[in-house]
């Protein structure tokens, strides 16, 4: 039976890991080390925004900051999320080529989680689901299904990163409702209106405490059972360690961390115009599409939320589709074929957004 090794970190911050997470892709993009699954538990609460949020729209960064609560940007699809010390994550870092790992990000997230969710079900006789594109729910008491755990998916040209949290333990969710600014829209195909209702925790729902190695050997049972594989516990590598102190210094910088801020498109001249439009995509992410035109041209775009696409690294579907537009006529035919382009690309995809739909709503957001 194949191997993975299997790795237990409880040495990060939920915000630090968007350090690690890029450590352990490159170390498997380089076949420097066998497939990996990593179990984190967090000694400090923290929140992380994911790569195409915009970190003053998504979060309330001056709340954060008067908190001490560690903020940092990670290479990874979805959404802000705040990580306490009763939050998990497991992380799976894949070479491509394994023939178990699925095409794209909606099956790779439909076959772990619908395993996690089994596993969960199972273990503590409740109703448990995977629910598109990358929640995981539970049956509560008064028959509403609410979320207890996020996922994150993307792939590289050698590598992919898989990663689900369960919120095991109470928190706080009306910090939580403070720091992530959560717009109405991302709740349009919800039972939930507001975070606050969006999500529970695990022991409300199982009633009783939870020892958070049970959520451990749940997930390693889950993963050997749906990949067919064997998870071998090991530690990271000299040669991984020196990564770490290598990209601590690129991951910590503001210029990376506020490169989706809409500030970064500058002062906007009197003769150029602003539009914004936001929106959920049925099934899919939450987006925010702020477009600056000029004599019916598109002068600058930014393209932000809660975003699952794939690759992230050199470059994104999202900042070659910017780029693609800039400086275009305001035509929708145009905007389809140039956004089309990019997206039949090799490996380049944006989970549940087709280039027809992107397009119509760029040009909505451009006439509005």
């Amino acid at each position: 039976m194949e191997k993975w090794r299997f790795v237990e970190v409880d040495w990060l911050s939920y915000a630090e890991t968007a350090i690690y997470r890029p450590v352990l892709m490159r170390a498997v993009s380089e076949g420097a080390v066998q497939e990996t699954v990593s179990f984190c538990r967090f000694p400090v609460p923290s929140l992380v925004l994911n790569f195409f949020n915009d970190p003053q729209k998504e979060i309330n960064l001056g709340l954060c900051k008067r908190k001490n609560i560690p903020v940092y940007r990670i290479i990874s699809s979805g959404g802000p999320i705040f990580g306490d010390t009763g939050y998990i994550f497991t992380f799976l870092h894949l070479k491509r080529t394994n023939p178990k790992v699925p095409p794209d990000v909606p099956k790779m997230f439909e076959k772990t989680l619908t395993g996690i969710a089994q596993g969960i079900s199972d273990y503590f006789g409740i109703e448990s689901r995977f629910r598109p594109l990358n929640d995981i729910e539970v049956r509560c008491d008064d028959g509403a299904w609410r979320k207890i755990g996020p996922s994150s998916c993307f792939y590289e040209e050698k590598a992919i990163q898989m990663g689900s949290g369960i919120q095991v333990k109470a928190p706080d969710v009306d910090l939580i409702a403070e720091v992530i600014s959560a717009p109405p829209e991302k709740f349009v195909d919800k039972e939930a209106k507001s975070i606050q209702e969006r999500i529970t925790y695990l022991e409300k729902v199982v009633g009783r405490e939870i020892d958070l190695r049970e959520i451990r050997d749940i997930y390693v049972a889950q993963i050997e059972k749906v990949f067919q594989v064997r998870l071998d516990p090991g530690e990271l590598t000299d040669k991984e360690r020196g990564y770490y102190g290598e990209m601590e210094r690129e991951y910590t910088n503001e210029d990376f961390f506020m490169e989706r801020a809409e500030e970064t498109l500058g002062v906007i001249p009197q003769d150029v115009t602003r539009k914004m439009i936001q929106f959920k995509v049925p099934e899919g992410p939450f987006m925010r599409i702020i477009v600056l035109t000029k004599d019916n041209r598109i002068k600058d775009m930014i393209i932000s939320g809660t975003i699952h696409a794939s690759p992230l690294r050199p470059t994104t579907p999202i900042h070659e589709i910017e780029a693609a537009l800039r400086g275009q006529p305001i035509d929708k035919d145009l905007f389809e074929s140039r956004i089309g382009k990019v997206l039949t690309r090799q490996g380049f995809h944006i989970a549940k957004v087709s280039a027809e739909f992107l397009a119509k709503k760029i040009y909505d957001c451009a006439l509005s």
